[in-house]
């Protein structure tokens, strides 16, 4: 059984690059080009025959809330269990209230073997909701960026689009929504929406953090409160048949952790060719950060909150120290100098050695990022042989781990102006927050990728399991789609699927990770939380940050090979010069500007 990012969570976590937006390059390559969106965009609208109804929406005087709920919700089905406080979606009896005669178009992402015309899911949507809608596809990825934004740029919408999981972020959902080209939803949800709003009362943050600068919300937000993904950002794995071989237990400080390099360095069980601790250059600075938590806390690799300003980290002295600590790993080979130049593919196949991984220690989100051929069913497979390690105490007894304390999904379904219905289409939305709707937008019918869990059967908490994964054939196909449409994935849900030997997932090793991190968790008030920015804002940021990313993996690898040499007060000056010519001063202004105009 495969591994895959999508399934983990909606954004698996690379930073930099988190929340902060596009690069200039990507962003007018994504949004049709800066001048271009601020006027051209307006234009296409018109030419649609499009327009915000204000009626329906409440215009810009309308006060997110204000409305009344016309829509109740459906009775609970009897008989499904509940673990003690739950806090979660739910069962309903949901009951269609589509006109079946209006047609609406659909936007989505789809794997190759998908037809959305044919979908389990679909057709269940379609059942459920009584509302006939049809389907603009694009491929997943960035095939499908593409494939959106020549949709956006010709000016021929889709009544909505499904653009979470990557295809647009909330910045330029809060863009085009300014623009004109989606509808604010807040008084169609607050009126329609009686399971988005059970939602947001159980997380009154998520309403606010989704919402534009301007005070709208342009998008529906899908919950995926993923406990695990907390900590993925710096998870790194421990190979424990190295460990049994060495008879040695996972290190607890960067002095054992020294040891253990040295004991793994003479074992001769490891195979041949294998390597001590690494990565892929693409996730090297995870890796970093993971270890760097053991000098200070790092809530993000570039900034922290002290009260309500944010600082940039990399002038604390403690991060220079562990710099000069990564340096000398990599000069007594402790660190691996591919980590420096390692693609995707080739830190894979390290850890598909034929005679298990080729690593002692590695970083992975999940599983996925350092294997491909991952069969969690078999104790022998590099899924169970590398294990998820915590932190280690630093000289000065620092022992933290970045957290995300404000991850609650992404934003995802948007309605556009020359929608026919907007309240059938956000209510086509809304019944897709309903317990079975969720857990079948990723395991397809109940009954055959899924079913309700029975008295005694324990979730991945060790709580009363809600549902269960039920082992599919392998023919099985086009039963779900993913994690694509609307969709209330509350941790409670997420913890609630059964842990069942037959159905092996890598999400029980992952919550054991995440416990096994939450004790060393970054305080909540040292993070920045999400903050949207403008379109003028959002490329500067994202091209700063992507010269700054790039500014400190050439650093480090100078730092690695010996050309520079972080403990001399010139050459570290120097990288903290560059770094503000590059502008961090001004990616450090832009924050702290966003953050006090959505927080303060």
């Amino acid at each position: 059984m495969t591994d895959r990012a999508p399934l983990d969570h909606p954004t698996p976590p690379t930073e930099p690059a988190s929340r902060s937006g596009l690069g200039r390059r990507a962003f007018l390559g994504r949004s049709a080009a800066v001048g271009a969106t601020s006027v051209a965009v307006p234009l296409v609208l018109s030419a649609c025959g499009g327009g915000e109804d204000t009626e329906t929406t409440g215009g810009e005087d309308y006060t997110p809330g204000s409305a009344e709920l016309t829509v109740e919700l459906a009775p609970e089905i009897e008989g499904v269990l509940y673990p003690e406080d739950y806090v979660g979606p739910r069962a309903r009896e949901l009951e269609p209230f589509g006109d079946g005669e209006t047609e609406f178009t659909i936007l989505s992402q789809v794997d190759p073997d998908m037809d959305l015309a044919t979908n389990y899911y679909s057709t269940l949507v379609a059942e459920k909701t009584g509302v006939n809608a049809t389907y603009v596809t694009v491929p997943a990825g960035e095939d499908g960026k593409t494939k959106v934004n020549a949709i956006v740029a010709g000016g021929d919408l889709p009544h909505a689009l499904m653009v979470g999981q990557g295809i647009f972020n909330l910045n330029e959902i809060s863009i085009y929504g300014q623009q004109g080209m989606f509808l604010p939803l807040d008084k169609l949800i607050d009126e329609n929406c009686p399971h988005i709003l059970d939602m947001f009362a159980a997380f009154p943050g998520m309403r606010q953090q989704y919402s534009s600068p301007d005070g709208r919300l342009y998008a529906v937000p899908s919950m995926n409160d993923c406990y695990h993904c907390k900590s993925a950002n710096v998870r790194t794995w421990i190979n424990k048949n190295w460990l049994e071989g060495v008879g040695a237990s996972a290190p607890e400080t960067l002095d054992d952790y020294s040891v253990l390099m040295d004991e793994f360095r003479a074992y001769t069980g490891k195979p041949d060719g294998s390597v001590l601790t690494t990565a892929s250059a693409e996730t090297m600075l995870q890796l970093m950060q993971f270890f760097l938590g053991s000098f200070l806390e790092m809530p993000s690799l570039w900034l922290r909150r002290s009260g309500q300003t944010l600082e940039w980290i990399h002038e604390d002295p403690a991060f220079r120290e562990g710099m000069i600590w990564i340096q000398e790993q990599f000069a007594k080979g402790n660190f691996d100098a591919g980590i420096l130049s390692n693609t995707p593919e080739q830190y894979q196949k390290l850890g598909d050695g034929a005679q298990g991984p080729m690593f002692g220690m590695a970083y992975g989100y999940s599983s996925f990022h350092f294997a491909a051929t991952l069969d969690y069913a078999d104790p022998d497979n590099v899924a169970n042989i590398m294990v998820p390690i915590a932190p280690m105490a630093g000289p000065g007894g620092v022992r933290t781990a970045q957290w995300d304390h404000f991850s609650y999904g992404y934003p995802n379904f948007v309605i556009t102006p020359d929608c026919p219905d907007p309240v059938q289409m956000i209510r086509w939305a809304d019944y897709q927050f309903e317990l079975g709707m969720t857990i079948s937008v990723g395991r397809g019918e109940q009954g055959v990728g899924w079913d309700y869990a029975t008295e005694g059967e324990k979730g991945i908490d060790g709580r009363q399991a809600i549902y269960k994964v039920l082992p599919t054939p392998e023919d099985l196909k086009n039963q779900a789609w993913r994690e694509w449409g609307p969709l209330y994935k509350s941790m409670d849900q997420r913890h609630g699927e059964a842990v069942l030997p037959e159905a092996s997932t890598v999400e029980p090793t992952l919550y054991a990770a995440g416990k096994a991190y939450e004790p060393f968790a970054t305080k909540e008030e040292s993070g920045v939380p999400p903050v949207v920015f403008d379109l003028d804002q959002s490329a500067q940021i994202g091209e700063i940050e992507t010269n700054l990313e790039a500014h400190l993996k050439q650093t480090i690898a100078n730092f690695a090979t010996g050309k520079k040499d972080a403990s001399k007060d010139a050459d570290w000056n120097e990288y903290l010069e560059t770094a503000k010519a590059i502008g961090i001063t001004t990616y450090t202004e832009i924050h702290q500007t966003a953050y006090d105009q959505q927080y303060s």
